[in-house]
């Protein structure tokens, strides 16, 4: 990816209206097919949200009505009938493209509210692979490289809705596990059944033998698996996701028909944000502003071994972390996913190399595979606005980006003056005009050294911001994780497996209450 980031416009354009060129009230959902191959600069990437694609149908009636005008203008001696026939079909297209159907549409604007989207509308069937429990984990995890996902279920037997899932951070536990790094007591004490299989299968994985994926799916406490059927909106995936659950299943009234994970909903807003108006205000305020983010970083020094650094994101259970020098300027990103780059013996030797010097592995592995320099730009400033910060996590993929004071700045303060998140605060009045304060960046504060590190911000922390806008109040980013640190058997296939909305929304009014 390219690191040309020369953003001079600070205030990123507003989407525009269904009154404008290019407005269309078709949704670009993940299944939907490419019209064309749309070549975007970075510089565009991370300033506006994508245009809206048109539909089929959209293209097919613009066609027939060029068709019509086309014969009109060779024969004007057509009578007024036809005329009035092409006005009267130009009036339905023009309402059919300007209007949305299903639940969350307006009458008056022809909008959709982004929390009204039913579940339905983001299913990805082509992407929904189940594996059985028993196959072993290395079957597993040439499942999840192969199909390039992030996470898969995990059947005991087919169409068994009480499942739990399968991710790099289990692989992480597992690499680790065969290490010898995780100590002792804690295995013994994890909720796996029959309890008496807990030390062979752990003597078979440290002797390189095969255990299946059931046991190291227990080795990490998990959140339950939260199931939604396909009729339940976004306001309501907001507030599960927004407390820090990485990711929950669609089902339909028999089975699950897919995963909806944090990821894939900011990607899902973001590809859709000149549909959202309702967006505008958020999109436009910077991360200061809003009072998003946090100051409570994990990190480890460049000079430090990689494998300190998964052992560092078992433990704290977290998905990555800041590589900083003993300045604490930022040096580069690790993320659990890398733990894919050394789970070869032929690869074990970059365990006990330093962190940084991974990080610049990283780096060139990835250039080589895409034919081209590969910089991934992890990072924003406390003045980056929502947009920019979006198109971030989308354009790398990721969960977090570090916030940074860039070299040569004064020290901000990150909170800045925070705006109220109630549903009857208001946004309207960050207008382009007070945006005068986003920072503008240049090719040379992006290369190189970025900053020093001051914060974090994640997609838990910005569906929690939606959420608190829609009036959730309960909802908190770190809800998620206090109950994975809390539990020692919320990985248990009971507790997770049958797990639902109330449940959940009961666990977090319980830990409020403490």
């Amino acid at each position: 990816m390219s690191n040309n980031l020369n953003n001079n416009n600070p205030n990123p354009p507003i989407a525009p209206g269904p009154n404008q060129v290019g407005y269309t009230s078709s949704l670009r959902s993940p299944a939907s097919p490419a019209l064309r191959a749309r070549q975007a600069s970075i510089v565009e990437l991370l300033s506006t949200p994508p245009p809206i694609e048109p539909s089929d149908a959209s293209i097919d009636n613009t066609l027939n009505l060029s068709r019509t005008a086309s014969n009109l203008s060779r024969n004007p001696s057509s009578s007024s009938q036809t005329s009035s026939m092409f006005a009267q079909q130009h009036q339905q297209q023009q309402h059919q493209q300007f209007s949305t159907s299903g639940a969350g549409s307006s009458s008056t604007s022809g909008l959709m509210d982004w929390q009204n989207i039913e579940l339905s509308a983001l299913v990805e069937e082509n992407k929904l692979i189940f594996i059985n429990e028993n196959i072993s984990v290395e079957e597993a995890f040439d499942t999840l490289v192969k199909n390039n996902l992030t996470s898969l279920p995990v059947e005991k037997y087919r169409n068994d809705l009480d499942c739990l899932t399968f991710d790099y951070a289990d692989l992480n536990s597992y690499l680790l596990l065969v290490l010898n790094r995780i100590r002792s007591e804690r295995l013994l004490s994890i909720n796996y059944e029959p309890r008496e299989d807990i030390p062979d299968l752990i003597q078979k994985a440290q002797k390189g033998e095969q255990v299946p994926v059931k046991f190291v799916i227990q080795l990490i406490n998990k959140n339950p698996f939260i199931k939604l059927h396909e009729s339940e909106t976004l306001s309501t995936v907001v507030e599960i996701l927004g407390n820090g659950v990485h990711r929950i299943a669609i089902m339909s009234d028999t089975q699950i028909t897919g995963i909806l994970s944090q990821r894939r909903l900011i990607k899902y807003l973001w590809d859709n944000a000149r549909k959202f108006h309702s967006l505008d205000p958020l999109l436009g305020a910077s991360l200061a502003q809003l009072n998003i983010g946090s100051t409570n970083v994990v990190s480890i020094y460049g000079d430090q071994l990689l494998i300190e650094a998964l052992s560092k994101m078992h433990e704290l259970m977290i998905s990555s972390m800041a590589v900083v020098d003993k300045h604490h300027n930022l040096l580069g990103n690790i993320s659990v996913t890398d733990v894919k780059h050394v789970s070869k013996s032929s690869q074990s030797p970059l365990l006990y190399k330093s962190c940084l010097h991974f990080v610049s592995y990283i780096l060139n592995l990835k250039g080589l595979e895409n034919g081209k320099d590969s910089f991934p730009i992890f990072h924003v400033t406390p003045n980056s606005s929502l947009s920019r910060t979006m198109a971030k996590l989308v354009a790398t993929k990721s969960h977090r980006l570090w916030i940074v004071n860039p070299v040569g700045a004064e020290d901000p303060i990150i909170a800045g003056s925070s705006i109220p998140l109630s549903p009857s605060s208001s946004l309207n009045g960050i207008s382009s005009s007070n945006n005068s304060n986003l920072s503008i960046f240049t090719p040379e504060k992006d290369m190189g050294r970025p900053g020093k590190l001051i914060g974090v911000v994640s997609i838990t922390d910005i569906l929690s911001l939606l959420a608190r806008r829609l009036g959730k109040s309960h909802v908190d980013p770190s809800t998620a994780r206090k109950q994975r640190r809390r539990s020692s058997s919320s990985s248990s296939r009971s507790v997770a497996s049958r797990s639902s909305l109330e449940q959940f929304r009961k666990s977090v009014s319980d830990a409020s209450d403490r």
